[in-house]
Order: structure tokens, then C-alpha cells, then sequence
């Protein structure tokens, strides 16, 4: 949720940059650690976030050493990779925690919970006041993948019949209220009837009531509704809070803007990761082992595609042997497509993401993706077939690669739109595995066509 904006303090320490990480790391190999501790008081919790990313293995281990011990601890965990958190929170005890999260925000506070095995959640929410535990044990009840798992319970809602006098002194006497732009006007079973903005209440006369000056048309999310979609919500609308309402429209809680941000982050760099077949946890400090433990296994799945690549061109050896050039043309017909079917597919899955394409419309998305395929296909085949005949001296060679790289990259533009389109009517995550398939085809293709033609047309060659 969004933290104030505050003005820095005239002795604040440097934050960011290698300056200042020069100062934590000699601190730490120092042994200054209440000096560390002072200058975690200057700097904010983003930027922790950031010197804990930077510093190295023992370093870090000091450095988180004297963290937990702050007050901020808390704050800086919660935007954390979730591999890190677990890390550290194994050797932090449950009272610390306990302690921790109650200074937390309860989205925030159960986001760290659910890290944690069930019995060791049970025993921290114990140590907690009984309000507290009962909000976290409620949130902790919904997927962290949806609104629920997402909204914050710190809101401010009022009765209809409420005068806006009393709503501003409400508001100043709520200071843990999360997004104070939005008051949400509530019946008396907390059914959400209205929303009104600060900027209304501000210019609103104290003895009206908020009925008069609410907006009845809310937008509103279900406790259901997946984190994606929640952010799309909050992004079409130019929102900075939506509120999270029940099947019977009670009002649970809201999703703040910065959440929402955090939502389009994780779900960007998630897309991007699974495209390269990658894990969301394998960072630049991650272990080196650990790396290879999880990238191992995709790489082995894409050398069984190379190795079917190079058994389709096993079968035109004989003709590479009596044209050689053809070897050498062979990496720009397959290198084409592969580039051509990545456009697409980058295309199709911001698409599927966005909300942009449903099956109604997948049809006439995949013809556009053949005819930009085809039309770049013409245009770089027959630049390349120029370059050909003048580089060899063949005119028959040119138009070979040419009609090769015209049937790969409409091979290119079908396939990178359909396969993920396909993976999401299996109801597979469209990003995993796409790439890997659409780039087999484009190589199997690539080869196939450009020798094919190569083979058949042999005796120009020469």
C-alpha cells in the first residue's frame, strides 16, 4: 500500500548508489553494526530492499543480521523475493515475527504468513491480539493470487445517513486508514451502496449527507476475481484504490493502486521468464547450483528440439555435399523464422494477458500474424535473394532462399499465434512452452524448405 511522502531529513545518509554501498559493506566487515543500525533510521525500505540485493552472501547475512532488529524489518520483508523472506524467516522466532507483522499492514502481514509452514503460522497468530489474529487468519483464507488474498482491511466506510462534518472527523481520527481519496458508503449489513472521492467531500457542505453526494456506480471486484484482472481494473479505470466485495455485495476490503502495480510487475517479469524458460526465483544472486538446478532440465527439452532440427537436415546431406553454399544460407532461413515467430508470439501473449483476444477473435489475429509474416517474408527474401546472387553468382540459389524464407516466416507468423492460443484453450499457461514449440517448428521448417527446394532444384545449383 502507498507509504506517505515524507521529507528528507537534513543528515540523511546517501541512499542508492555505490557511495553508499561502499559505507554499508565497509560498516559490515567493520563490525559497526550500530552504526548500520543508525543509518537504517535515514534511509527507506525500498532502498534496503535494494542494498540487500546488491550485497554479497556473508555481507548480507550481517546486514539481515541487524535489519531484523529494526523496526522497519517488516517493511523491507514484505517487498523481499519470496525466496529471501523464506531464507530468512527460518531463523527468526515466532515472536519476532509476531511482533513484525503487527506493525504490518494486514495484507502485507499475511503475505509473509503464508510463507511459512501451518504450524508455525498457527503459533505466531497466538502471540497476536485477537482482532489482529482473526483479520490474518480471514485473509489467509483466499489464494494470494486474488483479490482477497490482495485487499487491505485498514478502509474507511460509513452509513449514507453520515454527514460529511462527521465523515471528515472520522477520517482524521482513522490514521491507519489505507487510501483516505476514497470514503465507501456502506447500509447498515456493510452492503456497498456508493463511493465518495476526498475532492467531494472537501467542496460538500458539513451538514449534507454523503447519500446525497456519493457516486452509485462503484467499480467493484469480487473476492475472487484473479490478481490480473484486478489490475487491469485499476489501470482501465485510472483508479487508486478498487473496493473487494462478496457475492452479496458486502464490502471486504480494497486493493490500493501500488498493489495493483506490484501485480503487473510480477505478472510482466513471470511472462518474460517463462518465455525464456526460466524460474521467477532464479535471480543474479542466486546460488550457482541452484541456477542450474532449475534451468538444467528446460535446456535438456530444448536440446532434444536441436537434435530434431539437425535430423531433419541429415536427410539433404547429400546435397549440402555436392552445394556447399547451401550450409551456408541455412542459419538465415531458421535464425528469420525464429526472429518472426518471437514477434508474433510477444504479440499474442501481451494479447491473451490484456484481455485483448478471446477465441472469437483468435482467427482473425492469427490471419494478420501470416500476412505480416508473408509480407516480411517477401521483403527480407528477396533483399536476401539479391544478396545471394551477387555474393555466389546464382540467380536459381536466390530465389531458393527467397521461397524458403517466405514459407518459414508464414510458418513463423501461424504457429507463434496459434500455439499459444492453443496452450490457452488447453488451459496451460500460454508463455510456458511457447517458445520452445514455435522455435522447433520454424527450425524443422526452415531447413526443410530451404534443402527441400535446394534439393529439387540441385542441378541450377551447381
Amino acid at each position: 500500500m502507498p507509504t506517505p511522502q515524507t521529507q528528507p531529513r537534513n543528515d540523511s545518509a546517501p541512499r542508492g548508489g555505490r557511495a553508499f554501498m561502499r559505507v554499508i559493506r565497509r560498516l559490515v566487515r567493520l563490525g559497526a553494526l550500530e552504526d548500520v543500525r543508525r543509518l537504517l533510521d535515514r534511509v527507506h525500505p525500498a532502498d534496503v530492499v535494494q542494498i540487500l540485493r546488491m550485497l554479497a552472501p556473508t555481507e548480507r547475512k550481517a546486514f539481515t543480521d541487524v535489519l531484523l532488529s529494526h523496526g522497519r524489518a517488516g517493511e523491507v520483508l514484505a517487498d523481499l523475493p519470496q525466496a529471501q523472506v523464506e531464507e530468512i524467516l527460518v531463523q527468526v522466532s515466532n515472536e519476532r515475527i509476531a511482533s513484525l507483522v503487527s506493525r504490518l499492514a494486514p495484507d502485507k502481514a499475511a503475505d509473509l504468513l503464508r510463507l511459512l509452514f501451518e504450524d508455525r503460522v498457527v503459533a505466531i497468530l497466538k502471540l497476536l491480539d485477537e482482532k489482529t489474529a482473526a483479520t490474518l487468519d480471514r485473509l489467509m483464507t483466499y489464494g494470494p493470487e486474488t483479490a482477497g488474498g490482495m485487499m487491505t482491511t485498514r478502509f474507511l466506510a460509513l452509513d449514507r445517513h453520515t454527514r460529511v462534518g462527521e465523515a471528515i472527523d472520522r477520517l482524521r481520527s482513522e490514521p491507519e486508514a489505507e487510501m483516505v481519496f476514497y470514503l465507501y458508503v456502506v447500509d447498515d449489513a456493510m452492503r456497498l451502496e456508493g463511493v465518495v472521492s476526498l475532492r467531494q467531500l472537501v467542496l460538500a457542505r458539513h451538514d449534507q449527507e454523503l447519500r446525497e453526494i456519493m457516486n452509485p456506480k462503484v467499480i467493484r471486484v469480487r473476492l475472487d476475481t484473479s490478481r490480473g484482472e484486478v489490475a487491469d481494473v485499476i489501470s482501465r479505470y485510472n483508479l487508486l484504490a478498487v473496493p473487494v466485495v462478496d457475492a452479496g455485495n458486502v464490502l471486504c476490503g480494497i486493493v490500493t493502486v501500488d498493489d495493483a502495480i506490484d501485480a503487473i510487475t510480477d505478472e510482466t517479469t513471470r511472462e518474460m521468464y517463462r518465455l525464456a524458460g526460466l524460474n521467477t526465483e532464479d535471480r543474479i544472486g542466486t546460488p550457482p547450483r541452484e541456477s542450474v538446478r532449475r534451468r538444467l532440465p528446460w535446456m535438456v527439452i530444448n536440446l532434444g528440439t536441436a537434435i530434431l532440427a539437425s535430423w531433419v537436415v541429415s536427410f539433404f546431406e547429400a546435397s549440402i555435399a555436392q552445394v556447399v553454399a547451401l550450409a551456408t544460407f541455412m542459419p538465415i532461413v531458421a535464425g528469420m523464422g525464429g526472429n518472426g515467430a518471437t514477434q508474433a508470439l510477444t504479440v499474442i501473449i501481451r494479447g491473451i494477458a490484456l484481455g485483448e483476444i478471446d477465441f472469437s477473435s483468435a482467427r482473425r489475429a492469427i490471419l494478420k500474424e501470416i500476412t505480416v509474416g508473408v509480407a516480411i517474408g517477401v521483403a527480407t527474401g528477396g533483399l536476401m535473394a539479391g544478396i545471394a546472387m551477387l555474393w555466389k553468382g546464382n540467380a536459381m540459389l536466390g530465389l531458393v532462399i527467397c521461397m524458403a524464407m517466405i514459407i518459414n516466416l508464414f510458418v513463423a507468423g501461424l504457429t507463434g499465434a496459434a500455439v499459444p492460443l492453443v496452450l490457452k484453450w488447453l488451459k496451460l499457461d500460454p508463455a510456458l512452452g511457447s517458445g520452445v514449440i514455435v522455435t522447433t517448428f520454424t527450425d524443422c521448417c526452415g531447413f526443410l524448405s530451404f534443402l527441400g527446394l535446394g534439393t529439387l532444384l540441385l542441378s541450377f545449383l551447381k
